[in-house]
């Protein structure tokens, strides 16, 4: 399993999950519908006690179905949510269905219980052809979730107004539980293979990570027999997954399903108390949903991240082309006077002719022109410099909330999205600003990390433009003590400092913490700027968090003190 790319929801899973919502759910009316994301739908379902919420994703790399909280909302508006809200409102979700070993989930619709089914959603969960398909009841496609043209597949074609058709029969073998172990391992051997591709091949049901739950089980993980020829596999290994399968075919069929984490990183719902080690008794539907949002987070953090770093990139190379064009014009500049002497030449002529007046005046202009261009092209120098390192401090942000292990990974995308949302208003990236509509930042602002210092002070730490400018301007008193790498981006640390006089040590801790959080982290010792906040100003019209100072005192901060202080303060 690769970084923010979650197991897959096999048959087992979903079974698991509907034998829960089924109990939860059934009967329920059917209450809301949106779509947050474009292969994500959220419905709202109140039943006898209170309003469950479901989400399914056809999404191909994570296809799902999983209870979540109530949402925000957010979709609503979606084409899709707006027909199921339509014409599901006031009807009643009677039956969930799903059929023996497919990943093909059914719910019907009715005026009330015990009417005739009118409306139906179907959600195919199957990898890259899955699907969402909501019907009425002669089984006519009202919506589907992505259309399938015909030079797209050549079994079925997914469009408006079509009879849903079902996916190609599954033609593979049945599990069954009264099958012996010489007819479960003649079938294994009809096509020489190993293990674990007999098993995909010839039953239904059947996945890799089912595969690896029932190694698990068989404690055969470090002999590596899923991967050897069923040929020459001893019996007494046979006999073992032989076991195990079983196990998985009666808890499958009989409903005896348990959350749990396996290998520190896959899940499975069909283990028994004693057969997982570190149990922590989880909820099933929760441990689902818990899990499928902290792989999914963290893909979309990477997701993110790339985004960031791809905007700063590019920025950059044309803040550093235009630097390098200015660089040119003022070499240009600065050759004004070669311009006056040529023209002081051409009147040391004897015979002067009008056309060697008119070239000596372009002259005297153009070397005019030059010299005050001299003072316009610096400026312009100092602002695409400033803009570099504007640039290297949202780079070093970025870096910053990527490689530091503080926060959640909710936190570190709010992080994230406030650092985007900065650098598109900043840089005017239009094409790259937030709509208002999908993150509300009045709402859902971050905050500065606050720990406390070894006298008791609260220390402040800003993990992105607008904290910084927070702490440095908003949270802050007069006499409060304000930290920064000296020519380095960093975050701005402020020391609260005003209630009660600082120690030693608390002054050195916060630089300490300065020199962590900036980009000279990797040397030995930072030098830092202490200053008081009351000679701290900020620079007009110049981005979140840009400030001058005057009266600083020097500070050798050592980051190693300051890591291993702030992973003591925030576990």
């Amino acid at each position: 399993m690769q970084k923010g790319i979650p197991q897959i929801m096999d048959v087992t899973s979903i079974k698991s999950i509907l034998h829960y919502l089924s109990r939860e759910i059934l009967p329920s009316r059917f209450e809301a519908a949106q779509q947050p994301e474009p292969n994500i739908i959220q419905i709202g379902l109140r039943g006898i006690n209170n309003t469950s919420w479901i989400e399914v994703s056809w999404q191909g790399d994570c296809a799902r179905i999983v209870k979540i909280n109530r949402p925000d909302k957010l979709g609503s508006q979606s084409t899709l949510a707006k027909q199921l809200s339509y014409g599901l409102k006031y009807m009643a979700l009677v039956l969930i269905e799903q059929d023996k070993f497919e990943r093909v989930i059914k719910f019907s619709f009715a005026k009330k219980p015990g009417d005739l089914i009118d409306k139906y959603l179907i959600f195919e969960l199957m990898g890259k052809h899955s699907n969402i398909f909501y019907l009425d009841k002669n089984l006519k496609i009202i919506a589907a979730g992505k259309q399938v043209k015909s030079t797209q597949s050549s079994y079925r074609t997914i469009s408006t107004g079509d009879i849903y058709k079902e996916p190609p029969l599954n033609i593979k073998k049945e599990p069954n539980e009264i099958e012996t172990f010489q007819e479960w391992k003649s079938i294994l051997k009809v096509v020489p293979d190993t293990l674990k591709n007999s098993l995909l091949s010839n039953y239904q049901g059947v996945s890799p990570i089912l595969i690896k739950q029932i190694e698990y089980l068989s404690n055969l993980e470090g002999n590596n027999v899923m991967n050897q020829y069923v040929d020459l596999i001893e019996d007494k290994y046979l006999k073992e997954i032989f076991i195990i399968w079983n196990k998985w075919i009666d808890r499958y069929k009989n409903n005896k399903f348990k959350f749990s984490i396996f290998n520190n990183y896959f899940y499975s719902v069909w283990f028994s108390e004693t057969e997982v080690r570190d149990n922590n008794n989880i909820d099933l539907c929760e441990g689902l949903s818990n899990y499928y949002n902290q792989y999914l987070n963290l893909k979309k953090m990477d997701g993110i991240f790339s985004q960031i770093d791809g905007l700063i990139f590019k920025q950059i190379s044309i803040e550093r082309r235009n630097y390098n064009l200015q660089r040119k014009l003022l070499e240009n500049s600065e050759n004004f006077e070669s311009f006056k002497n040529k023209a002081d030449n051409i009147f040391l002529k004897l015979n002067l002719e009008k056309k060697d007046i008119l070239e000596a005046e372009k002259l005297y202009k153009k070397s005019k022109k030059l010299k005050r261009a001299i003072n316009l092209i610096k400026e312009r120098l100092d602002i695409y410099k400033n803009k570099l390192n504007r640039l290297e401090e949202y780079r070093f942000m970025l870096d910053n909330i990527k490689s530091n292990n503080i926060g959640k990974i909710p936190n570190k995308l709010d992080l994230l999205e406030e650092l985007k949302y900065e650098l598109s208003n900043e840089f005017n990236l239009r094409k790259k600003r937030f709509n208002s509509s999908k993150v509300n930042f009045q709402k859902n602002q971050s905050s500065p990390i606050q720990i406390i210092s070894p006298g008791g002070l609260d220390i402040l730490i800003g993990r992105n433009m607008r904290q910084n400018d927070l702490i440095t301007f908003k949270l802050s008193k007069k006499q409060d003590l304000w930290f920064h790498a000296q020519e380095s981006p960093g975050s701005h640390v402020l020391l609260k400092s005003s209630s009660k006089v600082p120690n030693d040590d608390d002054i050195q801790i916060a630089a300490d913490l300065a020199a962590f959080f900036c980009k000279a982290k990797g040397n030995l010792r930072v030098s830092i700027n202490q200053v008081k906040v009351k000679d701290i100003q900020k620079i007009s019209k110049a981005g979140l968090g840009c400030v001058s100072f005057k009266n600083s005192e020097i500070i050798w901060g050592n980051p190693t003190r300051g890591k291993e202080y702030i992973k003591k303060n925030t576990e």
